[in-house]
């Protein structure tokens, strides 16, 4: 494994016992073949890339049902996503606001 993500106090598999529910014992080999498996299905590090340098900050907020449904609307007929869009209309809508 690449990326390590602990979760709670480590255990060593291979010193403590940890049972599972139908009494067999969880070992080392099935955890890393879960982390194989988990790996797999949704691989570390894909995502969009950043925005700026490093994580990109989250901007939400409410808006009025109207306004979503144009954004869904442009959304739909350009193929673009309804975040690019948003986006898009802020950071426009920020020049003419600062000009």
């Amino acid at each position: 494994m690449k990326n390590t993500v602990t979760i709670g106090t480590d255990v060593d598999l291979d010193r403590e016992v940890v049972l599972l529910p139908n009494g067999r014992r969880y070992t080392s080999a099935d955890a890393e073949a879960e982390a194989d498996a988990i790996e797999a299905c949704h691989p570390l590090g894909v995502g969009r890339p950043s925005l700026d340098h490093g994580i990109s900050p989250l901007v939400s907020f409410r808006t009025r049902t109207s306004v979503k449904q144009r954004l869904e609307s442009i959304a739909d007929a350009t193929g673009r996503s309804q975040a690019d869009i948003a986006r898009e209309a802020l950071e426009r809508g920020l020049e003419l606001i600062a000009a």
